[in-house]
């Protein structure tokens, strides 16, 4: 039957819908967190030549030519990094304790008899992969991984640590996925969402028109589509600079009239569903359309609160972004809502 044909197409934008847009936030957060983790790892830290490799160990070495006067090697691949830190003592020809490195250095130069009494310390090298959790990834594509780690040691990253915005607000979602290559991720999923959102009202405004013969342009179609366009034109100019603060707000301006579409969207789809909920009663799940009522109304009050707050009160930049990633991470449940609300045959 067609409606039933209309209904499964429905089902799977609403749920891809749901996925996109939460695989482009978090992915893109995960894949920043990844790639400023992995920017500290390189080949400069020293190997010193210890047979055994055991905090607490110490030798004495002797600086001569074989070893270029004790000016220890870099390693050249990840995993051949020593995992905790060494200290040394400089000592000259009588066995006394060389406190200014001038002094060791020009000694060293003039290729006098000097010695160095290493120890194995028990503090770990944070920037060597054998410490790190992404060890195992590194032992699978050891190549690939070094080459990804020196790569994104030139990236402009949105923040130089690991970070948690959804409880910590560190940074905006705008600030993690416009910078390459992040926006390589975010940007092409964003824009596919967008184009599904049309999908998702379509077949919405398709289903009700079959159901009750009609051929009209619902409400809720138009914010939907309007809230679709919106999101385009948001990611297509996120990362954009102006030097006019006409054009800066305008661009700003598109994910205010996204939100705002998108509610109101959902609000005449609401209405119409409990309008007609006895004849759609065969293809719907009950429960979830009462869910989905009460989650519109949750978000309405909540957006509501938060434009307020937001009015009345000059709220610290950590609080402005746990709000919006959890925000913008709530409003995609709509969507899911959508999915299960609709029977699946």
């Amino acid at each position: 039957m067609e409606i039933n044909k209309s209904i499964r197409h429905l089902r799977v934008a609403a749920f891809l819908l749901f996925f996109v847009p939460f695989v482009g936030i978090i992915g893109s957060l995960i894949f920043h967190n990844f790639l400023v983790s992995i920017t500290k790892f390189s080949n400069k830290n020293l190997i010193y030549p210890f047979e055994e490799f055991e905090v607490g160990n110490t030798i004495l070495v002797e600086c001569s030519e074989q070893n270029n006067w004790c000016n220890w090697k870099t390693h050249d691949k990840f995993d051949q990094c020593q995992k905790y830190y060494v200290t040394g003592k400089h000592l000259d020809v009588n066995g006394l304790e060389i406190l200014d490195e001038n002094t060791w250095k020009k000694l060293r130069a003039d290729k006098e008899k000097l010695s160095v009494k290493l120890e194995i310390t028990n503090t770990k090298i944070e920037n060597c992969i054998l410490n790190s959790k992404f060890y195992n990834i590194y032992k699978i594509f050891p190549q690939m991984f070094e080459n990804i780690t020196y790569k994104a040691q030139t990236f402009n990253l949105g923040t130089a640590e690991a970070v948690n915005p959804i409880f910590y607000g560190e940074t905006s979602i705008s600030n993690i996925v416009k910078r390459y290559p992040i926006n390589y991720i975010f940007k092409p999923l964003l824009f596919l969402a967008s184009l599904i959102m049309i999908t998702y009202w379509f077949y919405y405004n398709k289903i009700f028109n079959f159901l009750f013969q009609e051929k009209k342009i619902r409400v809720f179609y138009i914010f939907g589509i309007l809230s679709a366009i919106f999101l385009f034109l948001h990611v297509f100019f996120l990362g954009n600079v102006y030097e006019s603060k006409i054009l800066t707000q305008i661009r700003r301006s598109y994910i205010v009239f996204f939100i705002l579409f998108e509610i109101l969207a959902q609000v005449f789809l609401i209405k119409n569903i409990l309008n007609k909920r006895n004849e759609l009663l065969q293809y719907l799940n009950n429960n979830i359309v009462t869910y989905k009522l009460i989650f519109v109304s949750f978000v309405c009050l909540s957006t509501l609160i938060i434009f307020v707050i937001l009015l009345l009160y000059n709220l610290s930049s950590n609080v402005d972004y746990i709000l919006e990633w959890n925000y913008f991470l709530i409003l995609i449940i709509f969507y899911f809502l959508s999915f299960l609300m609709w029977k699946k045959n």
